[in-house]
């Protein structure tokens, strides 16, 4: 009887080890798999996005040769919405790439967006607005806005080189309301806020921020990114299809976002849903846009901050 029962416990424990390694072998098999497929899906995303990239950049090259602005306007306009199907190919992918094919990968698009930009400019050159923080003389209606070339970036400025449609420069303890009729599918560019208001109701194109301090911003929708750099103690609202945000600290976000916020050496930074409109005809204005109801106000990927577990640098509200 003893031998008996030591002989099915032999058997039992080397029947429990072969499952084990058997479940094991299947596990390494498995993940073999899905690392493969991983592989797949990346280098997929690599020649779809590339090829893409590349025939906006070849359309781009060719808009000065052509030869009314009617027809550059149709490239233009054809050019953006290759820029969109880009962002879009970048966010149905974001569940596959890592962390460091999605940093190239919004780097691309921003470079896209800027180049288009640039393009535009230049080809097709738009009446600029500044608003500038110099002294105001007296005049029974409002001055209409000057003129003038958009400032030169300071050294260390990730968007220096970036020349807005609408510029709002060097203004202290100050309430701005800029009207949708001067915003409206334009390139905004804020510089150098302290203590300030902001109101900017209507469709935007992009939305640079730079170099603001203790400011409330009530945006609209940015059918296009907003880019903010070098700003704290300052609270935005505002609507976006993505949010690119570089070194700025203790600022407040009450954000609706179509793909993923991306944040990089910030620190104490707070993010909540975006539920007040901040003025009258916010509703029209996001169906306008096209950016849908899809809000990802709360998945913000911190490029200082690889590990799983929660970034340091952010929380939600």
């Amino acid at each position: 009887w003893y031998l008996r029962r030591v002989r099915e416990a032999v058997v039992s424990t080397q029947s429990t080890g072969q499952e084990e390694r058997l479940t094991a072998l299947e596990k390494k098999k498995a993940d073999r798999k899905d690392a493969n497929q991983s592989y797949d899906l990346i280098v997929a995303f690599q020649g779809k996005f590339n090829t893409l990239k590349a025939a906006i950049e070849a359309d781009l090259g060719s808009l000065p040769a052509l030869g009314s602005d009617v027809e550059k306007r149709e490239m233009l306009s054809g050019v953006q919405v290759q820029a969109g199907q880009l962002q879009i190919l970048l966010n149905e992918s974001m569940t596959f790439l890592t962390p460091h094919e999605i940093r190239r990968g919004q780097d691309g698009v921003t470079a896209v967006h800027h180049a288009i930009a640039r393009a535009q400019q230049e080809c097709l050159p738009r009446k600029k607005f500044a608003f500038g923080g110099g002294k105001k003389k007296r005049t029974t209606a409002p001055p209409a806005p000057v003129v003038v070339a958009a400032p030169v970036g300071e050294e260390g400025d990730r968007f220096s080189k970036y020349s807005g449609d609408v510029v709002v420069t060097d203004r202290t303890s100050e309430t701005l309301h800029i009207s949708r009729d001067q915003t409206t599918g334009k390139d905004v560019l804020l510089r150098n806020l302290v203590s300030c208001t902001v109101h900017i109701p209507g469709v935007l194109g992009t939305l640079h921020c730079t170099n603001c301090t203790n400011c409330t911003f009530i945006i609209g929708v940015i059918s296009g990114s907003l880019f903010l750099e070098r700003c704290s103690k300052s609270t935005f609202t505002v609507t976006c299809q993505q949010a690119r945000i570089h070194t700025t600290e203790d600022a407040t976000f009450y954000i609706h976002v179509t793909s993923k916020a991306i944040i990089e050496d910030c620190k104490g930074l707070r993010f909540g849903e975006r539920k007040e409109a901040g003025y009258e005809g916010y509703l029209e204005d996001l169906s306008a846009s096209g950016l849908g109801e899809k809000n990802n106000w709360s998945d913000v990927d911190d490029f200082n901050w690889l590990n799983k577990e929660q970034s340091p640098n952010w929380t939600t509200i």
